[in-house]
């Protein structure tokens, strides 16, 4: 039973890891939050058959790095694509402009 969670919290650690580093935005948190779970199972499992908790902890380290990448990357760098976006859309619309005046300064010829 121990092993079952273990491997559990793994898988999961390491999707988190993998969500959060990707722009994943919040879904993140769900594998996140479910290797802590299985993680803090197998921990309290571990502790009661005095067995080995080294590599439980190792699983709740990389759960609570990937938890503090995802929410940097929720914090902070939601503003710079918004930014970006809006950068972009000036761009567009300049050149839609100048797409038409240079339409409009072109004569047609019968």
């Amino acid at each position: 039973m121990r092993q079952l969670f273990i491997i559990l919290s793994l898988i999961f650690a390491a999707l988190g890891l993998v969500l959060s580093v990707l722009p994943f935005g919040m879904i993140a948190l769900i594998p996140i939050i479910a290797a802590f779970i299985f993680g803090l199972i197998a921990f309290r499992i571990s502790k009661k058959s005095n067995k080995s908790t080294k590599i439980i902890k190792a699983i709740l380290l990389v759960v609570i790095i990937s938890l503090c990448i995802s929410i940097y990357r929720s914090v902070f760098e939601t503003n710079v694509i918004e930014d970006d976006d809006i950068e972009t859309i000036k761009k567009e619309k300049q050149s839609d402009q100048e797409s038409i005046d240079e339409l409009e300064s072109l004569e047609i010829e019968n």
